[in-house]
């Protein structure tokens, strides 16, 4: 019964939790007008909040639904790091904080919360959460390859950032949807960062030619959309990212 649920209990969690990180960083500076206003700014939290919860959701259900066109299922889950180098003594579960241990550390909630208490909400560090891919063993039957392959993982990691921007492009030709752009955007962008754990990682290691494309494009459309219609932003930015491409594969081979 569990497997028919689109979002498990544990996931439903993690969605509300880089909802509501999300929603401080994107809030931060709407506590009132000169002076902090209680009232105020929890409003202003929980309407952020809800918009960040909608992107969220948007952007991990295009995960899932490429995932289970390659025999898949994707899993969000707030961004953490099991370790903080690469050797076994390394691993977060051997050290103790106050005696207890910790086997990940969640970096998707202790990086944006201190950079925006740091500057003071200028900066908005948008990396909350990433998407687990888990290869599900009979849908993959009558595939070409019997597992998922490298490129089908970096396609999966790609279609959340990619929905987050194709949200932010409709969004943009409407009047009142500012902040949900905004958010949608920086989600996009922030999620392609090649930090390990993040889709960026995840794509530009499984095949740094859809990386090249994908960051390129969505950076690119994120610059024009500002001041160009959306068929024009589209084209400029495919017409971009497969320039970038093709300079990076030839400077390869």
């Amino acid at each position: 019964m569990q497997e028919n649920k689109l979002f498990d209990n544990k996931e439903i969690r993690s969605l509300f939790l880089g909802a509501l990180v999300l929603g401080f960083i994107f809030s931060f500076r709407q506590w009132g007008y000169g002076e902090v206003n209680l009232s105020i700014g929890l409003t202003n939290l929980l309407r952020t909040t809800i918009l960040s919860l909608i992107v969220l959701l948007i952007y991990q259900t295009a995960h899932k639904l490429a995932a289970n066109k390659f025999g898949a299922k994707s899993t969000f889950r707030i961004w953490s790091i099991k370790r903080f180098w690469f050797t076994a003594s390394s691993k977060i579960g051997n050290i103790k904080f106050f005696r207890k241990s910790f086997k990940t550390i969640k970096m998707g909630v202790i990086i944006p919360v201190l950079l925006a208490l740091l500057f003071n909400g200028y900066i908005k560090f948008a990396a909350v959460g990433s998407s687990e891919i888990t290869e599900i063993t009979k849908k993959r039957l009558g595939k070409k390859y019997r597992h998922i392959s490298e490129l089908e993982i970096a396609k999966i990691h790609l279609a959340g950032p990619l929905a987050c921007l194709l949200l932010a492009l409709i969004l943009t030709q409407f009047t009142g949807f500012n902040r949900l752009v905004q958010i949608s955007y920086m989600v996009a962008i922030f999620s392609m960062i090649p930090f390990s754990g993040l889709d960026g990682a995840k794509i530009f290691f499984s095949s740094l030619g859809l990386y090249v494309f994908g960051i390129v494009f969505i950076g690119a459309a994120i610059i024009f959309m500002q001041f160009l219609p959306l068929i024009w932003t589209i084209i400029l930015s495919i017409i971009t990212a497969l320039i970038l491409l093709t300079f990076t594969l030839h400077k390869n081979t």
